[in-house]
């Protein structure tokens, strides 16, 4: 589908004589996905759970009425994203914003936002060829939307919405292949969750679900959202995938992870306070180009019972790391 939706991107720019083109989805009333950009070029694919608030912003505006405007622009350094406003002060360029409508004209899917120079418009031809297009990449938004659904249910943890562990040793495998071939470096967290067992031997099973829930959402919140993967493991264990991220970054990530499980307190319905506790080990990717090509899987492998051993060894409320 990333391929699909680069063509894409490479049409519009093309057509709009942009050299920054964004591909969003709505997916409610307030939030917009982004499908991709293209930036002088480049290609670039983010994460299925980025999205981007529209409410009190022009994209709003443009969504309600289904009518393409052109608005000053700000650029999203991170996500090399350009995105209206109708702040003046600080812009460099303009947003043409061009509503996906499907061929019946009812339902709007997204929003295409070609960044161009600060008063200058398209020709008229291009315009009108431009929004020729606009029925089928409504249809393939559509599709991608609906494509979507269907990894999340496949991908994500039921009870904690993380991703699944067959999903994440997937990742794993493509992050370690592309770790070593690069010369990157490439760490993960596992967590376990202290006396778990206890807790739903004294408290019951659906408190221990409510406990776990809510560790994953403080978990989720504390990576970083576009690059990291966090995962349910098992029943009580969780791992987290950081790319591009030393021992040293991950300890920080780690600690803070313990430290805010720790203080935090966990209340039953009846009100009952529970403490918690983590433990945590840290792996990271050992570099070694000269037998890499024997075998992919040896390393990813290596990782996990890396981690997996030096978890055993941990004590409560500790992470432990093989510096």
């Amino acid at each position: 589908m990333n391929s699909l939706i680069e063509q894409i991107l490479e049409t519009l720019s093309s057509l709009g004589n942009s050299q920054l083109v964004a591909l969003l989805n709505i997916v409610d009333f307030e939030k917009c996905g982004v499908l991709g950009v293209l930036a002088k070029g480049e290609f670039i694919s983010h994460s299925r759970d980025l999205t981007i608030k529209f409410k009190n912003t022009p994209l709003e505006k443009v969504l309600l009425t289904g009518q393409t405007s052109t608005y000053p622009g700000v650029l999203f350094k991170k996500l090399l994203l350009p995105f209206p406003t109708y702040d003046k002060s600080n812009t460099t360029f303009e947003c043409l914003c061009v509503p996906l409508l499907g061929a019946e004209k009812k339902v709007m899917t997204g929003v295409i936002v070609l960044a161009k120079k600060t008063g200058s418009s398209l020709p008229l031809a291009r315009l009108q060829m431009l929004k020729m297009l606009i029925p089928m990449v409504a249809s393939i938004v559509k599709v991608t939307q609906e494509n979507e659904r269907w990894i999340e249910l496949a991908t994500k943890d039921k009870l904690t919405n993380l991703y699944t562990r067959p999903y994440f040793e997937k990742r794993l495998h493509e992050e370690v292949v592309r770790t070593q071939r690069y010369g990157k470096v490439l760490s993960i967290l596992r967590i376990q969750i202290n006396d778990f067992k206890k807790i739903n031997e004294i408290y019951g099973y659906l408190q221990g679900n409510k406990i776990l829930q809510e560790f994953a959402k403080r978990l989720a919140k504390s990576i970083r959202q576009e690059i990291d993967i966090a995962c349910r493991y098992s029943d009580e264990q969780f791992i987290v995938m950081l790319p591009n991220t030393s021992l040293d970054g991950a300890y920080v990530l780690a600690e803070r992870i313990r430290q805010n499980c720790a203080q935090h307190v966990f209340k039953t319905e009846e009100d009952i306070l529970i403490k918690v506790t983590v433990s945590i080990a840290i792996a990271e990717t050992i570099n070694d180009a000269t037998n890499f090509e024997l075998d992919k899987t040896i390393y990813q492998d290596e990782m996990l019972v890396r981690s997996d051993l030096m978890l055993q060894q941990a004590g409560h409320n500790q992470v432990i790391v093989h510096w």
